[in-house]
């Protein structure tokens, strides 16, 4: 069974490396010499709304993990403190999903 979904993700990410030079290679030729379209000033709120989304979700989300990895942290640390750094490992792990919301809102700001 576990060769079978090796397989499969194997095939998946050929799949999606594949596609993605693809189109990049497609974009890359139909963007010569365009102009930039004007925004009007709801696609732009829209805009900065999505980007405030995408850091404000990710913002809320992590410190809800946080507060509970830190509670149970902070009763692993005190039966054994020799898992402290374990404990601050699996704090910091939820920290990635803030960076992801950041980059996904600079790509939303810059690129739309």
């Amino acid at each position: 069974m576990s060769r079978k979904v090796g397989v499969f993700a194997l095939f998946l990410s050929l799949f999606l490396v594949i596609g993605t030079i693809a189109f990049a290679a497609d974009s890359a030729t139909d963007q010569t010499q365009q102009q930039p379209a004007k925004r009007s000033p709801l696609e732009t709120g829209l805009i900065a709304l999505g980007a405030a989304i995408a850091v404000g979700l990710t913002a809320l989300g992590t410190g809800i993990a946080q507060s509970r990895i830190g509670a149970a942290g902070a009763g692993s640390i005190a039966e054994r403190p020799e898992s402290m750094g374990t404990v601050i490992i699996l704090l910091a792990i939820p920290e990635t999903l803030v960076i992801l919301g950041f980059i996904v809102a600079v790509i939303i700001l810059f690129t739309l």
